[in-house]
C-alpha cells in the first residue's frame, strides 16, 4: 500500500454493475493507494469515449472501466495509443476481452486486479468501413451469422437465459445466408468465398473454453481472420468440432488465415458486430493491426503472448 495519492477514473456502465460496486470499488482502491477518484457513468449517448477523453483531460494514472464487451471497447478506443493504463472489471454476458487476459469474472477480484496488476500492452485493430468511417476494436469484428445473430438477441432475452440467447437468435439468421465476400490478406491473392461468416480476430478465445479463431493472439503484432462457408449440415459439425477439440485439418468449409491488414468487400452491404455490438453496415472493410496500441492492467499470471484458451 502506498501512502502518496493516486488519481484514478472509474467509468462504469450503471446498468450493467452491482448496486454495491460504488462502495467495494472505493474500497479496494483506497486500500491500494487511490484516493483521489473520477467517477464517470456512461450512457445512452456515450457508451465510453467520451467519459475516457474525459478522464485523459484531467490527467489521470490509470482507468478502470466497469461493463460490457462494448463499454470495454468504447473506453479502449478511446485510450488507443495514449498510454494510460486501463484496468477492467466485467459486468456484461461475455466479457470476451476480459476471458481472454485472463481477467477475474467477478467484481470484487477483478476490482483488486485492476487496482493493483501489474501492466503489459496489447495490440487493437483499426478498422475503415466504405473508405469514411474509422473505429478500433480488441477482440473480434464480424459480418455474416455473428452479426446477425447480435442483430437479433435482445438485451431482455440475455438478462433472462443468458448465452442461450445467442444460439436461439443463430435460428433466424441461418435463413438470410451465405455472402458473396472477396477477401485478401495482405499482399496475397483475393479469395472468393460464399460465406456464412467473416471474423477478425485480435484474440480468439469465448467461454466456455472455446479457441473460436484458434491461434490469435492479443500480443503479437497481427491479426486473424476465419472465413466459415459451410455447405452442409455435417460442414457445421465439423467447424463445431475443430473448435471444441481445438485440431485443425485443412478443408474448404473453414479458413484461417494470419497478417498485418485484411481488406474484406461485399457484393451487398451487410450488417457488422465490434466486440458483441452490432454498429451497422458496410460494402468495404479494411482491418489493420496497431500494435501495442493499449495498455492493460493484468495479473501477474499472464505474462508472454498468448491467448486466454489454454
Amino acid at each position: 500500500m502506498s501512502d502518496a495519492s493516486r488519481r484514478c477514473a472509474v467509468i462504469f456502465n450503471p446498468v450493467k454493475v452491482s448496486p454495491q460496486f460504488r462502495e467495494l470499488a472505493t474500497s479496494i482502491l483506497d486500500g491500494a493507494g487511490w484516493t483521489d477518484l473520477l467517477w464517470l457513468e456512461t450512457s445512452k449517448d456515450d457508451p465510453g469515449q467520451g467519459r475516457a477523453a474525459e478522464a485523459l483531460q484531467a490527467g489521470v494514472e490509470r482507468i478502470i472501466v466497469a461493463g460490457g464487451d462494448g463499454t470495454v471497447r468504447a473506453v479502449a478506443e478511446a485510450l488507443a495509443g495514449s498510454g494510460t493504463p486501463l484496468g477492467i472489471v466485467p459486468a456484461g454476458t461475455a466479457n470476451l476481452l476480459d476471458y481472454n487476459l485472463r481477467l477475474p469474472r467477478t467484481e470484487e477480484p477483478a476490482l483488486e486486479v485492476a487496482a493493483e496488476g501489474t501492466t503489459r500492452d496489447i495490440d487493437l485493430v483499426k478498422i475503415t468501413l466504405d473508405g469514411d468511417r474509422t473505429q478500433h476494436f480488441a477482440v473480434m469484428a464480424g459480418a455474416g451469422l455473428d452479426a446477425m445473430i447480435m442483430d437479433e438477441v435482445s438485451s431482455d432475452l440475455k438478462k433472462t437465459i443468458g448465452t442461450a440467447a445467442y444460439f436461439l437468435a443463430a435460428g433466424k439468421a441461418l435463413g438470410r445466408l451465405p455472402m458473396s465476400v472477396r477477401v485478401k490478406v495482405d499482399d496475397r491473392p483475393i479469395k472468393h468465398h460464399k460465406a456464412m461468416m467473416v471474423l477478425i480476430g485480435n484474440v480468439g478465445g469465448i467461454p466456455p473454453n472455446i479457441d473460436l479463431i484458434p491461434g490469435a493472439v492479443y500480443d503479437d503484432g497481427l491479426l486473424d481472420v476465419m472465413v466459415a462457408s459451410p455447405r452442409r449440415l455435417r460442414d457445421w459439425f465439423k467447424i463445431i468440432g475443430r473448435m471444441i477439440i481445438r485440431r485443425q485439418r485443412k478443408d474448404d468449409a473453414l479458413e484461417l488465415h494470419r497478417g498485418k491488414r485484411v481488406e474484406v468487400a461485399l457484393r451487398k452491404p451487410e450488417t457488422y458486430q465490434l466486440d458483441g455490438d452490432v454498429e451497422g453496415e458496410f460494402s468495404r472493410l479494411v482491418a489493420e493491426v496497431v500494435p501495442g496500441a493499449l495498455t492493460v492492467v493484468v495479473g501477474a499470471d499472464v505474462t508472454g503472448a498468448g491467448s486466454a484458451v489454454a
